[in-house]
């Protein structure tokens, strides 16, 4: 071993404390000149990849803060009539968001937003995916990226706002759709054509209210995909017709159980 490999070096404190900094906790007070050379070495690698994390956090908030513009050049290049333009704006930021998320494209879901402080971006998606499906019907050519945007709107639809309002334009829709077989494939992915929700049609008296649309996808989407949902909802269906009947001229009832289900549909929508 040579004179220089037993010479000794002191671990000052400036360096302890960016070991600690990168995870290395414990450092002998004195340590080689080889030793010495490895961790500060690892504390070079430590400071150069935070600041490379800390510029890609950077490049993620900024790149977020940016969707809101594109949309916004998307809806008026739609209002424009200019669907082309309009459709590159509108996947860019669908891009952004999977950017953002770190995700594949294509692997944009739900679940990222229900359970965040951005689950207003819900809708925001939905109505994306419903101006790029209209926008790819105008030609053939898109029929790929037509199907695309109808599996994820049907994906997205029910957990949004807009889900009445689509609804009931996609019934509109497929009367002029140059691709109706697409159209009426999402309508039975969406089950537009389900069965009434009793109680709550009845004590809204809007079957296309918010509140009812979303029930009628929790049961739809959630209770008809275990055994113990599907059991309730078959003794619902066999039950809530006699209650409707015997609270039809019982406006305080009514009443009631109108604002027991608000309760129960912001318990859901908080779970999600």
């Amino acid at each position: 071993m040579s004179e220089e490999d037993d010479k000794k070096v002191s671990v000052d404190t400036s360096l302890k404390v960016a070991l600690q900094s990168i995870g290395v906790q414990e450092t002998r007070e004195e340590v080689s000149q080889e030793e010495y050379e490895e961790l500060s070495s690892k504390v070079s690698q430590g400071v150069r990849l935070r600041m490379e994390q800390k510029a890609k956090e950077q490049n993620r908030v900024m790149m977020w803060k940016s969707r809101v513009n594109l949309v916004k050049h998307a809806r008026m290049l739609m209002q424009n009539k200019q669907f082309p333009e309009a459709a590159v704006a509108y996947e860019k930021y669908l891009r952004v968001l999977e950017i953002v998320y770190e995700l594949k494209s294509g692997e944009l879901s739900p679940d990222l937003f229900n359970k965040s402080n951005r689950s207003k971006e819900l809708t925001v998606i939905t109505s994306v995916y419903w101006d790029l499906l209209r926008i790819y019907d105008t030609s053939p050519v898109y029929n790929e990226r037509m199907h695309r945007a109808s599996n994820k709107l049907a994906q997205f639809l029910p957990y949004s706002k807009i889900l009445p309002q689509v609804t009931k334009a996609l019934v509109v829709f497929q009367r002029t759709s140059k691709n109706p077989r697409i159209i009426k494939s999402l309508s039975k992915q969406l089950k537009i054509k389900r069965g009434p929700c009793f109680i709550a049609t009845s004590v809204y008296a809007d079957e296309w209210h918010p509140d009812v649309q979303f029930l009628r996808s929790f049961r739809d989407l959630k209770l008809k995909s275990n055994s113990l949902g599907r059991t309730f909802v078959y003794f619902y269906y066999k039950h809530s017709p006699l209650l409707v009947k015997w609270w039809h001229h019982k406006p305080f009832i009514k009443f009631t159980v109108r604002q027991l289900l608000r309760l129960l549909v912001l318990l859901l929508r908080m779970t999600k």
